[in-house]
């Protein structure tokens, strides 16, 4: 049982922690920072559905990232996931994520 919630809602604002690139049994899906990324983007759309939310209500993200010289490539797909839709970001560069991730990425989502 994890010590946290993967989201909370408050009236109409829906917090969500931090998602990695992991797959349903817990693992990282690859080395690679931006498949990891690219799941960890899948993780945050599944909860957002799940709450009554799309990737179109997010309006704030925070990226956490191991690797600066993944930064481009990252922002890419960043991009091309929330489209028209352009959430306010943060991009952080860390020395470790958990599980020995690459790729971290939280979001607020509003209605």
């Amino acid at each position: 049982m994890l010590p946290y919630s993967p989201y909370i809602l408050k009236g109409n604002i829906l917090f969500v922690s931090g998602q990695l690139g992991i797959d349903e049994n817990n693992q990282l899906v690859s080395d690679d920072p931006l498949e990891q990324f690219k799941k960890a983007l899948d993780n945050l759309e599944k909860i957002l559905n799940a709450a009554g939310f799309s990737k179109e209500d997010v309006v704030k993200t925070t990226i956490f990232l191991t690797d600066e010289d993944s930064f481009p490539k990252i922002n890419e797909e960043f991009s091309k996931f929330f489209g028209e839709n352009k959430p306010t970001r943060t991009t952080i560069i860390v020395k470790a994520l958990p599980k020995g991730a690459k790729a971290e990425i939280e979001a607020i989502a509003m209605k």
